[in-house]
């Protein structure tokens, strides 16, 4: 018994020497307690997920849920998810034992050369059942099925980081479509004033009154507007097109409510650090590649060590298919092998130096992930800062102008100043309500980045 306890104590010792270690997972970059750009005045309630429905646009909620269920490269990303499933069941099921039937019949004729014995016709029948296992001491199915899980979760973290995606980006191009048109309509706006400007110039310039360069001058400002507008009509129609492209459909236009101008989104909470790390899925995406990584590498190291495997068969056999099933044609068979391929040219090392590389390879991706999503929060930071300094700035100079308009009018009225002082104002202050739409415009769309960068989905 005392032989038996050591023998078994020996065993475990070699098993837990010679087990395959997976390589230590390092972090590289350590965040920093807050973001260097984030706003500590601005506190906002709005929540990441669902972030959109925070502009109370049905139509642009109706559209992200079609998005969802008919976008291809959605459904790319489930087929995706369906073939790792696939893949992680077929890894965990090499774990288990396995059970095969077979059956053969044979009949054959023997020739015979001595005479008078005539060629003698026989068969033979068998059938049984084999069940096989492999015992998996040093964990290499085990790192394997590991490493399918892994690349599983990567794969539904990349679905993850798709959807916010693309919902950035369909929001985006319908936020850009609206805030085209209301442009677009303050343009038409600017265009029947300076019509009517230059109508009431060419009078002045026939009667001698104005200078030939002045009225060339208000043609080609009259020209470059209505290029302008051919180009907003190019945006929204683009616009449009994408969006339809984004749902699955043929690229046609798309209807966008205009009432977008007049909404916001506010600002969402910038949060800690290393809280980035747990909510975006690129981040966990990748992560999870890095384990499958680091699961094969030592599933390529315990291949290295002998193979054991237990194997039980038990069946039938006779010379005739009536009497197959009888108990004194059965027959059982138990074994035990173990396999230590002795020579194979370092094909064995060479795969485990290769999941090696691929490891380190998976380490600098994610380390890069991981500094490409701080650098976008941070870049989004800036840009929601640089574009809401610009938008006080611009709705300043619109009030001014307008504020100026509005004197300009009563002053026309009672005629203290010619119609064309009036026009002209007219013109700027429209003009400074179209810079303002464009401001607010690079403010709600850098505002999308940072609910995106941020990890803000569905």
């Amino acid at each position: 018994m005392a032989r038996i306890v050591y023998f078994l104590f020996c065993l475990s010792l070699l098993i837990t020497g010679c087990s395959a270690n997976r390589p230590a997972l390092t972090q590289n970059i350590k965040p920093p307690e807050k973001y260097l750009l984030a706003s500590s005045d601005r506190q906002s309630q709005v929540s990441l997920d669902h972030w959109w429905e925070s502009l109370g646009d049905k139509e642009l909620n109706n559209l992200v849920q079609e998005l969802l269920s008919s976008n291809f490269r959605l459904q790319e990303a489930a087929a995706k998810i369906k073939a790792a499933e696939a893949f992680l069941k077929e890894t965990r099921a090499a774990r288990f034992p396995r059970l095969d039937f077979s059956f053969s019949a044979k009949r054959e004729r023997q020739p015979v050369y001595s005479l008078p014995v005539k060629p003698s016709v026989t068969g033979s029948f068998s059938g049984s059942l084999m069940a096989s296992y492999e015992v998996d001491v040093w964990q290499r199915l085990s790192h394997a099925k590991k490493a399918s899980y892994y690349q599983l979760m990567a794969s539904q973290e990349n679905r993850r980081a798709l959807v916010q995606s693309l919902i950035a980006q369909l929001v985006s191009e319908y936020v850009s479509g609206a805030y085209f048109s209301c442009e677009k309509a303050i343009l038409e706006e600017q265009l029947e004033i300076q019509r009517r400007y230059l109508g009431a110039l060419r009078k002045r310039y026939r009667l001698g009154l104005v200078e030939p360069f002045i009225l060339e001058q208000e043609e080609r400002l009259l020209a470059s507007l209505e290029e302008e507008k051919e180009r907003l009509e190019g945006e929204i129609i683009t616009a449009r097109q994408k969006i339809s492209l984004l749902l699955g459909k043929y690229p046609k236009p798309w209807p966008i409510s205009a009432n977008v101008c007049r909404l916001e989104i506010p600002p969402p909470p910038a949060g800690l650090p290393s809280e980035l790390l747990e909510r975006r899925p690129d981040v966990l995406a990748a992560r999870a590649r890095l384990l499958s990584a680091s699961e094969q590498v030592a599933s390529e190291k315990a291949a290295l060590f002998p193979k054991i495997t237990l194997t039980a068969q038990e069946g039938r056999v006779s010379n005739a298919l009536v009497s197959l099933l009888n108990n004194e044609n059965r027959f059982w068979e138990l074994a035990l092998s173990l396999t230590q391929p002795i020579f194979d040219a370092g094909a064995r090392k060479a795969r485990v130096k290769e999941a090696q590389a691929r490891f380190k390879e998976a380490q600098a991706v994610y380390a890069q992930t991981v500094l490409q999503a701080f650098f976008e929060v941070e870049n989004a930071l800036m840009l929601e800062n640089n574009w809401r300094k610009r938008l006080e700035l611009s709705e300043r100079q619109e009030k001014a102008a307008c504020n100026e308009e509005k004197l300009k009018s009563l002053q026309a009225k009672l005629g203290t100043i010619s119609i064309l002082d009036y026009l002209k104002i007219k013109h700027l202050c429209l003009e400074r309500k179209r810079k303002t739409l464009s401001t607010k415009k690079n403010l709600l769309l850098a505002r999308i980045s940072l609910f995106r960068a941020l990890g803000g989905g569905f």
